[in-house]
């Protein structure tokens, strides 16, 4: 009998442990990643990224989540919004997986939703409709994969 109620103590005990060794772990993780979350506004000034910032964001489907692009080309804030462009891709800092994800980052960064628009609209390229009905069917959703840009401005507060 002492020996039944052994084990039954040993395994409460086991079993108590694990469980709250879990809950330990899980809650260091959770504040792991409050405090990752809240590192890139630190790397980023707001004040010098331009006033409208348009964000293209295409569902992936895989795996859930969405790219996030960020056209900086021949822009004289290139080096601000390519660095914002990868805040907003990493993983690590504030691991966006959708839009309303996307909207709260942008927010906590300093910037205003002010629209979005489909980013299916193609300008075709002279009189060559097999172009433009190629573009056209890898943009509409056929691929399962819609674009979209988001347009943010920057919060009055963060406004020159």
């Amino acid at each position: 009998m002492m020996q039944k109620y052994n084990i039954t103590m040993a395994i409460f005990l086991i079993s108590t442990f694990l469980f709250f060794n879990q809950t330990i772990v899980a809650q260091k993780a959770t504040a792991a990643e409050k405090e990752v979350a809240l590192t890139p506004t630190s790397h980023i000034n707001v004040t010098d990224l331009p006033e409208y910032v348009i964000v293209t964001c295409q569902n992936t489907k895989l795996f859930g989540g969405i790219g996030i692009f960020i056209d900086s080309n021949k822009s004289s804030y290139k080096e601000e919004l390519t660095s914002l462009e990868n805040i907003l891709q990493s993983k690590k800092q504030l691991f966006i997986r959708n839009q309303t994800d996307l909207l709260n980052a942008m927010s906590k960064l300093g910037f205003d939703f002010v629209n979005a628009y489909n980013a299916s609209t193609v300008a075709p390229l002279k009189d060559n409709a097999d172009f433009v009905d190629a573009v056209i069917t890898d943009i509409d959703g056929s691929e399962g994969a819609y674009k979209v840009n988001m347009v943010f401005r920057k919060k009055e507060k963060h406004r020159e």
